[in-house]
C-alpha cells in the first residue's frame, strides 16, 4: 500500500527532507520527542553528519521507519536519518508506521543475511588470513552492534528518585544491584567465603568434639583419647582464628572499595551530569547522600555479608547436624524457621519505610546547616539567629523522631524472633529431657543437640538483624543510587573543532526559555568577526549571561544555532568547544589551596612565563609582592580571606593563563573601582585583541571603551554601534544607563526621592 497521510495529520509541517510518497506503509506526523531511538550511540556519526548536510541541501529521504509500542513509537529502520533530522531543530516529523509481521520479516531477513555472511567468513577463515581478518571484523562488528543496544537500553532506565520504592520487588533489584556492585570484587569475595566457611566449619567442630568428649573422656577417663582430643581442639581453635581473621579483614576491604565506588561514581555522575539538574539538588542533601547514605551502606557488606553469609553457613551445618542426632527433635526445631520468617515478612517494610524516611531527614536537616553557614553573615546582620535555631533544632527533632520510629520496629522485629526461637528451643530440651529419661538419647547426644540448636536459634536471630539492616541499607542505597542515575552528561559532539581557532562566532535566530515562563532569547542573531570585541548590554534578566551559558554549552538553543569558525557548537565536541572558550564570571569560585593553583586551574601546563603576564595583566602584582608566600599565599575555602575585587582579579588571571580563543567577560570586573578597572583594560588592550572578546556590562564607562556594543532587549539585539550612537538613537540604552548620565545638581532632599 502506498504511503499517504492521514487527513488529521498537519501536512504543512512535514519536513521537506522527507517523502511521504516513498513508504509502504500509512505516514503519520509525530512529535520527534515521542520517537525512541534504539540507538543513544552510534558507530558512524559521520554517517549522520552526511545525511545532515544533505537534508540541509533539500535531498528527500523515505521516512523513519517505526512500530508502535503504547504512546511511543520505537524505530524499526532509519536511526540515522532520524538523528540527523534532530540535529537540524526538527521538532514533527512523518513516520512510517510499520504492522509487527512487517518487523519481523525485516528481523528475520536480518538474521539470515547475518548467518550467511557468518558461514561465508568462517569458511574463509579457516583458509585464508584475509578471511581471519574480515571474521575478527565481523565479529566487532556483530558485538558492538549488540553493547550499543544494551547501552542505549540501559540508559533509558528509569531514575530511582522518578518514584518511590512502592513494593518488595522495587527493594529486591535494589538489592541485587548492590551485590552485582560487590560482585565487582570477585577475589576478596572468594576469600571472604572461603574464610566464613573455615569459621563455620570449625564451629561446628568443636560442638561436635564438645559431644565426643562428654560421651568419651568425661566417662571413661581414657587419657589417650583425652590428648587426642585436646589436639583436635587446639587445631580446630587455630582454624577459627585464621577464619576470623582473613573474613575481617577481607569484609573491611570490600565495605571500604564498594563505598568508595558508589562515592565515586556518584561525584563523576555529578560533575557530568547537566548544571540545572545537579542544581535540582540542596547542597546539604548531596552531602548527606554522598557522605552519611554512602557510609551508611558499610554496614551492607560488614554485617549483611558476614551475618548472612557465615551464619547462613553455620544455620545449615547445624541443621545437619541436629537431624544426624536426633531427627524427631529435628523436626521440632524445623517448625521455628518458618515462623521466625513470619515477622521478618510483615516488620521488614516498616524498617525500611522508616529508615528511608530518617535518611531524608538527615538530609533535609545537613541542607538548613549548610545554607546557615553559607548565609551566616545575613543572620546575624538580621538579628535572624534566634529564627534559625528554631528551624534547626525543628529539623533535628524531625530527624530524632524518624530514626526512633525505625528502631522501634527494628526491636519490635529483633524481639519476635527471640521470643520465637526461646520457646522453640525450651520445648526441644523438655522433650529431650524425657527422651533422656526413657533411655532413647544419651545425655552427651542432648547436650549436643541442644548446642547446635542454639547454634541455629542465634544465627537466626542474627540473620533478623541482617534483614532490617538490609532494609535501612536499601533505603541509602536509593538516594546513592538517584545521584550515580542522574541524566548522562551533556549530549557530546562528535566534530573536532578546527585549530587554530580563528574565533569566527554567530547566533542564527536563536531561542531558548526555562519551563513556562516567557523566553529568555527570542530571535537572538548576532555576528562577531575574528578577533573582534563587543560589548553586550541589557537589563537585568534580559539573558546577558544566558549567551555566556549557551557558549559553555551548559543550555541548548530550542532553535536556531550557534556557529564557531562555522561549526555548529552542537556538533563539537565539549572538551575542544570548552578549551577554546572561556567565560570570566562576576561572581568567581575560588577554591582552596595555593593562589598558584587557583590561577592556573584547568591549565595545568600553562608554562611559568604564562602566569607571570597573567598575575601581570590581571593587576595581581601587587597582591601577590605584598604575600609573604608570594604565589604560594594559601586561600580560604570560596575565598573568605580575599575581597570581591581581589576575587575578580584572581578568575580574570585564570581565564588569562587558559589562554582562550575566544572571552566573554561576565561583568568580570564590577566589584573594582573604575580607575582600577581602567588600568586593568588598558593592560589587556594588546592581549584581548588577539581573541574573540564578549564584554557583558552595566557600568557605562565600561561600556564606552569599545567601539560596538549591542543592546540586548525583548530576547533580540535591537541596535548596535558605539556607546554615543546608541546614546542617541536607541530610546533602551539611554534608559539602561539614565542614572548613570543624570547629574547630581543639588543636594537631595531626606528621605526617599
Amino acid at each position: 500500500m502506498a504511503g499517504s497521510l492521514k487527513p488529521s495529520d498537519d501536512v504543512a509541517q512535514t519536513p521537506a527532507c522527507f517523502d511521504a510518497s516513498r513508504a509502504h506503509f500509512p505516514v503519520h506526523i509525530v512529535a520527534a520527542a515521542r520517537v525512541v531511538d534504539p540507538f543513544t550511540t552510534t558507530h558512524a556519526p559521520e554517517r549522520i553528519e552526511e545525511y545532515r548536510q544533505a537534508m540541509a541541501r533539500g535531498e528527500r529521504f523515505p521516512p523513519v521507519c517505526v512500530v508502535k509500542l503504547g504512546s511511543r513509537f520505537v524505530i524499526a529502520d532509519g536511526h540515522k536519518r532520524y538523528r540527523a533530522c534532530r540535529a537540524l531543530g526538527v521538532q514533527r516529523i512523518p513516520v512510517e508506521l510499520w504492522p509487527l509481521r512487517r518487523l519481523l520479516a525485516d528481523q528475520w531477513r536480518q538474521f539470515r543475511h547475518k548467518m550467511r555472511q557468518i558461514a561465508a567468513v568462517t569458511a574463509r577463515a579457516a583458509r585464508e588470513p584475509q578471511g581471519r581478518r574480515d571474521a575478527r571484523r565481523l565479529y566487532a562488528d556483530t558485538v558492538g552492534h549488540w553493547k550499543r543496544i544494551a547501552r542505549s537500553a540501559a540508559a533509558r532506565v528509569p531514575r530511582l528518585g522518578d518514584v518511590e520504592l512502592r513494593s518488595e520487588q522495587d527493594s529486591a533489584q535494589i538489592f541485587l544491584r548492590l551485590l552485582r556492585d560487590c560482585m565487582r570484587l570477585r577475589a576478596h569475595l572468594a576469600m571472604v567465603f572461603l574464610s566464613l566457611a573455615m569459621l563455620g566449619g570449625a564451629q561446628l567442630y568443636l560442638t561436635w568434639i564438645a559431644k565426643l568428649w562428654t560421651e568419651g573422656p568425661l566417662v571413661t577417663g581414657d587419657r589417650a583419647q583425652m590428648s587426642h582430643l585436646l589436639i583436635r581442639a587446639a587445631l580446630t581453635a587455630l582454624a577459627m582464628v585464621c577464619g576470623i581473621f582473613f573474613s575481617r579483614y577481607s569484609l573491611r576491604s570490600i565495605d571500604l572499595r564498594l563505598v568508595q565506588s558508589l562515592r565515586d561514581r556518584a561525584q563523576e555522575r555529578l560533575l557530568a551530569t547537566d548544571l540545572r539538574v545537579a542544581r535540582g539538588f540542596a547542597t546539604g542533601d548531596l552531602m548527606s547522600r554522598m557522605f552519611n547514605d554512602a557510609g551508611a551502606l558499610s554496614e551492607f557488606v560488614r554485617e549483611i555479608l558476614r551475618r548472612g553469609v557465615g551464619e547462613t553457613l553455620v544455620v545449615i551445618g547445624a541443621i545437619a547436624m541436629l537431624f544426624r542426632l536426633n531427627w524427631r527433635l529435628a523436626l521440632i526445631t524445623g517448625v521455628v524457621v518458618p515462623a521466625v520468617a513470619l515477622p521478618l515478612a510483615r516488620l521488614g517494610g516498616q524498617v525500611r519505610k522508616w529508615g528511608a524516611a530518617a535518611q531524608q531527614a538527615a538530609g533535609q536537616l545537613g541542607a538548613v546547616l549548610n545554607e546557615q553557614l553559607h548565609g551566616l553573615t545575613t543572620i546575624k546582620g538580621f538579628g535572624a539567629e534566634p529564627m534559625e535555631n528554631q528551624r534547626f533544632v525543628a529539623g533535628d527533632i524531625a530527624w530524632r523522631r524518624q530514626v526512633l520510629r525505625s528502631e522501634l520496629w527494628s526491636a519490635a522485629l529483633i524481639s519476635s524472633v527471640w521470643l520465637i526461637a526461646a520457646a522453640g528451643l525450651l520445648t526441644v530440651v523438655w522433650y529431650g529431657s524425657r527422651l533422656v529419661s526413657a533411655g532413647a538419647a544419651t545425655a552427651g547426644g542432648l547436650l549436643a543437640f541442644c548446642l547446635y540448636a542454639v547454634q541455629t536459634v542465634e544465627p537466626l536471630r542474627r540473620l533478623s538483624e541482617v534483614h532490617s539492616m538490609s532494609q535501612r541499607a536499601i533505603a541509602c542505597a536509593v538516594r546513592v543510587y538517584e545521584i550515580i542515575d542522574l541524566p548522562p552528561a551533556e549530549r557530546d559532539g562528535w566534530i573536532a573543532l578546527t585549530k587554530p581557532v580563528r574565533g569566527e562566532l554567530r547566533f542564527e535566530c536563536v531561542r531558548l526559555g526555562f519551563g513556562d515562563h516567557t523566553p529568555v532569547l527570542t530571535d537572538f542573531t548576532l555576528s562577531l568577526a575574528p578577533r573582534e570585541t563587543i560589548a553586550l548590554v541589557g537589563a537585568s534578566g534580559a539573558g546577558k549571561s544566558t549567551v555566556a551559558n549557551l557558549l559553555l554549552r551548559f543550555v541548548e538553543p530550542q532553535a536556531g544555532r550557534i556557529l564557531l569558525d562555522g561549526q555548529d557548537l552542537a556538533e563539537l565536541r565539549i572538551p575542544d568547544l570548552r578549551r577554546a572558550v572561556c567565560v570570566a564570571e562576576q561572581d568567581p569560585f575560588i577554591f582552596s589551596g595555593s593562589l598558584l593553583d587557583n590561577i592556573r586551574y584547568g591549565a595545568w601546563d600553562a608554562p611559568r612565563r604564562r602566569i607571570d603576564e597573567a598575575v601581570m595583566l590581571a593587576g595581581l602584582e601587587g597582591y601577590v609582592a605584598s604575600m609573604a608566600r608570594g604565589l604560594d599565599t594559601y586561600l580560604a575555602e570560596a575565598g573568605r580571606n580575599l575581597s570581591g575585587g581581589q576575587r575578580q582579579r584572581i578568575a580574570l588571571a585564570r581565564t588569562i593563563a587558559r589562554d582562550p580563543a575566544l572571552l566573554v567577560l561576565d561583568e568580570a570586573t564590577s566589584a573594582l573601582d573604575s580607575d582600577t578597572e581602567r588600568t586593568i583594560f588598558a593592560n589587556l588592550k594588546p592581549w584581548l585583541e588577539r581573541r574573540t572578546v564578549i564584554v557583558i556590562a552595566h557600568r557605562l564607562a565600561t561600556v564606552s571603551r569599545f567601539a560596538r556594543v549591542a543592546m540586548l532587549h525583548d530576547g533580540m539585539i535591537i541596535a548596535e554601534g558605539s556607546a554615543a550612537e546608541l546614546l542617541a538613537g536607541c530610546a533602551a540604552f539611554r534608559e539602561l544607563f539614565a542614572e548613570q548620565l543624570s547629574p547630581v545638581e543639588t543636594p537631595p532632599k531626606p528621605g526617599w526621592s
